[in-house]
């Protein structure tokens, strides 16, 4: 989880030519671990590193000035480098951003769909559970939210023509997929992204994923992840 953090970046680190006092609050224990990544990232390690404090933007340091800032993003933290030491402040992910950006990566899950084994003709993929899939058979949804993204990684033994990975809700075909336009043997990837609530899905009801082979192709290991975002 500690290296998750560091996905929000640093900003800016700012070494103050002098000491300064500044109001400051307490941070969460997610924020305190952002802050000593960047920290250790940035080689400032040390017994003398100490507390890590919140700068409130409108009461900031008079070594500090900072035009155009959005507090609601952002936010300065000042970390104690110890009593010899002048302070290190950065500036990174609010901890309310960070929250939301947290929440809106907990609502993701992953369907998994795949084929071990070869294919020559046209067939549903299985659930991770090894169960093969038709228009009865799938995973069953637990809560409304929508499909978000499909991707695919299949080997072609050969012939050539169009594969399809194609995604169906209550036994009816919905037009999100992979494509992929074989010219030859190979390994092939193909990933689709989606915003949310344009494919929306309810309780109960059951999606299930469908490889079409044109012509004479013949597929060799299907793995099939499919990206849903729940309410």
């Amino acid at each position: 989880m500690k290296k998750g953090f560091v996905v929000f970046g640093v900003l800016v680190v700012l070494f103050l030519a002098t000491s300064v006092v500044a109001e400051t609050m307490n941070v969460s224990g997610e924020i305190d671990l952002l802050v000593h990544d960047v920290l250790e990232s940035k080689g400032l390690t040390g017994e003398g590193v100490g507390a890590v404090r919140e700068v409130d933007f409108n009461n900031l340091p008079d070594n500090i000035n900072i035009d155009n800032i959005d507090d609601t993003n952002l936010a300065l933290y000042e970390v104690d480098m110890g009593p010899e030491e002048k302070p290190v402040y950065i500036v990174t992910a609010s901890e309310s951003k960070f929250k939301k950006v947290i929440s809106k990566f907990s609502k993701k899950m992953f369907l998994s769909f795949g084929y071990s084994g070869g294919i020559i003709e046209s067939t549903y993929l299985k659930s991770a559970t090894g169960v093969l899939g038709d228009l009865d058979k799938g995973y069953v949804m637990m809560r409304k939210g929508s499909v978000s993204g499909i991707s695919t990684n299949l080997e072609i033994l050969g012939g050539e023509g169009v594969v399809e990975m194609i995604i169906y809700k209550n036994k009816e075909e919905v037009g999100f997929r992979n494509s992929f336009n074989i010219d030859g043997s190979g390994i092939y990837n193909d990933y689709d992204v989606m915003s949310e609530g344009i494919l929306n899905f309810e309780p109960g009801d059951v999606i299930s994923v469908y490889v079409n082979l044109e012509k004479d192709i013949k597929v060799n290991d299907v793995t099939t992840l499919l990206e849903v975002a729940t309410d």
